[in-house]
């Protein structure tokens, strides 16, 4: 079992030509709406590999948006989470999505999710897996170390102050959006192979289509290639998938070279379609990408 803590949200995607310059204005080319959010992306993930996982997240209200949330996530089929019968809004994220993939996200109702979320609804299944993203606070905090108390497995993402005290043995994914260096492999290297001793944890720093670091917990922190992307749409929800592909992995048990393979190719996948959800792999078009690129696969094993 996987227990999936953290953001469910709205996301308004917004395909434009270009970002404009301060004081600029660039025309919208299309809109489309979608459910999106760290942990419901993760559980949409985790429910096409037929894993077995409980999502709670946020309370949304009973605004517009909200209405808008709920039907998109009764028409996508994934199976109802238990949100927290708190706040008045649902969390709305705009992206606007460029034509090389990569989108910039404005965000509303985030800063107070710490105050959406439920502690008292988190199940004690010691020996199952916990994540949790950061967007929740101190409260997401929180729930990692009552997991940790409640004999479970751990796996924390974006918590990127490096001196904030994590759950020891924890797994903790990050990206150069948030820590390290973009471009700039020996650094994040260094400072991996730092956080994770420090920490004592499995640290994974993700720095897009240029790979990643990973390693710790007696693993030795190294550079991965990435896999590559049959085509990058919009890079919304990679790092989600990434975590999905990793928890799928973990909780049988695989290797952790097979689990980063897995993560590799479901996080290059998800670049393939706008939005976090419509690029999602099957099982088979996970495994496909990996072995049509043999001298990927066998460096994660080497």
């Amino acid at each position: 079992m996987i227990v999936v803590f953290g953001t469910v949200c709205l996301d308004r995607i917004h395909k434009v030509p270009r970002l404009p310059q301060p004081g600029g204005y660039v025309e919208i080319e299309s809109s489309t709406l979608s459910m999106g959010g760290e942990a419901l992306n993760t559980a949409m993930n985790l429910q096409t590999w037929g894993s077995e996982y409980v999502l709670i997240g946020n309370g949304i209200g009973h605004d517009s948006a909200a209405n808008d949330l709920r039907r998109l996530i009764q028409s996508r089929g994934l199976r109802q989470p238990t949100l927290a019968p708190l706040g008045t809004e649902c969390p709305v994220c705009d992206l606007y999505v460029t034509p090389d993939g990569q989108r910039t996200m404005f965000g509303k109702g985030f800063l107070s999710l710490g105050d959406q979320c439920d502690l008292g609804v988190i199940p004690s299944l010691p020996g199952a897996w916990f994540t949790t993203d950061s967007n929740p606070g101190e409260t997401a905090r929180r729930a990692a170390h009552q997991a940790q108390a409640n004999g479970m497995r751990v796996y924390v993402m974006d918590f990127a102050d490096s001196e904030e005290f994590l759950p020891e043995g924890a797994t903790w994914q990050s990206s150069t959006d948030w820590i390290g260096e973009l471009g700039n492999p020996a650094k994040n290297l260094k400072w991996l192979r730092e956080f994770t001793k420090k920490q004592s944890v499995f640290g994974i720093l993700s720095d897009g289509a240029r790979g990643f670091a990973a390693g710790g917990l007696g693993h030795p922190v190294r550079w991965y290639e990435p896999l590559p992307s049959p085509e990058v749409v919009d890079s919304t929800g990679c790092g989600d998938s990434f975590r999905a592909g990793m928890l799928h992995g973990l909780s049988q048990g695989w290797e952790i070279a097979d689990c980063l393979l897995f993560a590799s190719a479901s996080g290059a996948l998800n670049c393939r379609a706008p939005g976090a959800i419509d690029g999602i792999g099957t099982k088979a078009e996970i495994e496909a990408l990996i072995e049509a690129h043999p001298s990927v696969r066998d460096s994660y094993r080497s």
